[in-house]
């Protein structure tokens, strides 16, 4: 034991010799580490190192909305299943899942080769009875003329004249049916409601489509609907008309909100809140995960002044967050701070920085280190 001795704490206020030296008569793999740790303590500022290119911000104070986000889902405000009218065997089918479709664009296309033909039957018929009924009139005209010079007494009249009225309605009857093969060769195309995107293909070339059964699910994607569910207490404060921030996919957007709506389901009670989303860009689509931003207080008015810092100036180290800020003397030091939830350019700073500051923001973050002189440069 005639190496320990007792030591005063260095400037660093750390008492690290007596430690070291027990450990160098134990292990010199043991003291070699106690070195490490004894130089990395002891050194002084980086001023020998050549000084770092930065741009220097100063701390901002700003008024910050405290605020709720809860998670919801986008919806699409308009979602339709178009589905065919008749039974009959799908012959074409050019869409397919994702594509962009116009109102009116056929989907599918049914086999029509029946109706085809019973419109052929139908049209022979009206032609057929189109014919009966202009001989009808004919031969009343000729009665009427005959019973007016006296040679053809009345009863012939009225009976040329009743033989015309079925002839008018078996005529009217002939077209009727011809109206409705045409009506039903409609209904053999399937056509997109509206503008969308198609999210789902339900049939295939070849599928035997049966009446009122969907071909495709269509999504019109230029109006969004943010659902999520809601608290009670949190939707006696939610006020119709009101614009909210909205994040989906990294991005932030405004959105008005529809209002508060039950759930639907007695199985599931609860509350939903709705808010449109203008999509004219289609930047966002059905089934995304959003988040909506709520002021906790009914007008959202009771700010707090914070500091905010760009957040290029942070960098991360495990699980902490620092900046490096620069003092008088132009040198870089090392901050921990607590990062709030704000998103965008501008960090809210929860604790670690004061408003007037000043901290560096390198191109190049492997430049700053603590005690290294920074010099000033613009962007």
């Amino acid at each position: 034991m005639t190496g320990i001795r007792r030591t005063a704490p260095a400037a660093g206020g750390k008492l690290m010799w007596a430690t070291c030296l027990i450990a160098s008569t134990v292990s010199p793999l043991v003291a070699g580490g106690c070195q490490g740790q004894e130089t990395s303590s002891n050194a002084g500022p980086a001023g020998g190192a050549p000084s770092c290119a930065a741009q220097i911000v100063t701390v901002e104070e700003r008024t910050t909305h405290p605020t709720i986000r809860i998670v919801g889902a986008v919806e699409p405000l308009r979602r339709a299943s178009p589905a065919a009218r008749v039974m009959a065997t799908a012959t074409r089918a050019d869409f397919r899942e994702g594509d962009r479709v116009s109102q009116g664009q056929v989907l599918v296309q049914l086999d029509t080769r029946d109706l085809t033909t019973t419109r052929r039957q139908a049209r022979t018929a009206r032609d057929s009875a189109q014919t009966a009924l202009g001989l009808a009139r004919a031969h009343v005209e000729r009665m009427r003329a005959l019973h007016a010079s006296g040679d053809v007494p009345r009863p012939p009249l009225e009976q040329a004249e009743a033989a015309l009225a079925q002839a008018e309605a078996a005529a009217a009857s002939a077209t009727a049916a011809v109206d409705t093969v045409d009506v039903n060769l409609s209904y053999a195309r399937v056509l997109a409601p509206f503008d969308g995107v198609v999210a789902l293909r339900l049939v295939e070339v070849g599928n035997l489509v049966a009446p009122g059964q969907p071909v495709a699910v269509i999504e019109d994607d230029a109006r969004l609907r943010v659902v999520a569910p809601i608290g009670s207490e949190l939707a006696t404060r939610v006020v119709p008309g009101r614009e909210v921030n909205v994040e989906i996919a990294d991005s932030r957007t405004s959105a008005i909100v529809e209002g508060v709506v039950s759930s639907g389901d007695v199985r599931a009670p609860g509350l939903r809140l709705q808010v449109i989303i203008e999509n004219a860009g289609r930047a966002y689509r059905p089934g995304m995960v959003a988040t909506v931003e709520l002021p906790r207080n009914d007008e959202g008015s009771d700010g707090s002044a914070m500091a905010h810092v760009p957040r290029a100036a942070l960098f991360e180290r495990g699980q902490l967050t620092g900046v490096f800020v620069v003092n008088e003397q132009s040198e870089a030091r090392l901050r921990w701070v607590v990062i709030g939830e704000d998103r965008g350019d501008m960090a809210r700073v929860l604790s670690g920085l004061r408003a007037g500051e000043r901290v560096a923001v390198a191109p190049d973050g492997q430049c700053l280190s603590d005690g290294r002189r920074v010099t000033a440069v613009t962007r």
